[in-house]
């Protein structure tokens, strides 16, 4: 097999790992198993809160990646499930500030918890040396697209 060949399927392989993990099923299913009825891009929503505390839409998207329409919807949706609050900027009365709800950080903590038994469970057959090999190569693998950008 040609080195070619060889980086195509490292490229399917980070496809395939991407899909399985951040697909619509996958967070079906994680949703499913920690009983939180929220898609992808609230998961996304109520991480970002949840590592940085109350934030403006505008660093929501920044940290979540996601456009500012979607954002701006799945915050209503957020809202209307007492999952999130939104109340004006104190500085900025243009601006909004979204913060968890007790019941948003269960959420998330209930469907992080979900996440972590999904890897756990998984990963159950592998040495603690295999682990470290892969979180070796896979940092090398991130910083290095981090680079080429």
């Amino acid at each position: 097999m040609s080195r070619a060949d060889d980086l195509r399927r490292v490229e399917q392989a980070i496809t395939r790992i991407q899909q399985i993990g951040t697909g619509r099923e996958a967070a079906r299913r994680r949703a499913d198993r920690a009983g939180v009825n929220v898609g992808r891009p609230a998961v996304a929503v109520l991480g970002a809160l949840n590592r940085h505390g109350p934030l403006r839409l505008s660093s929501l998207s920044r940290y979540t990646g996601l456009e500012a329409p979607l954002i701006s919807r799945e915050v209503r949706a957020l809202v209307a499930d007492g999952l999130v609050t939104r109340e004006a900027d104190p500085g900025d009365g243009r601006a909004a500030i979204v913060a968890l709800t007790a019941a948003g950080e269960d959420a998330y903590r209930s469907y992080r918890k979900a996440t972590d038994e999904i890897i756990t469970e998984t990963f159950r057959a592998w040495s603690v040396e295999e682990l470290d090999r892969l979180v070796v190569m896979l940092e090398r693998v991130a910083g290095d697209f981090a680079a080429v950008g």
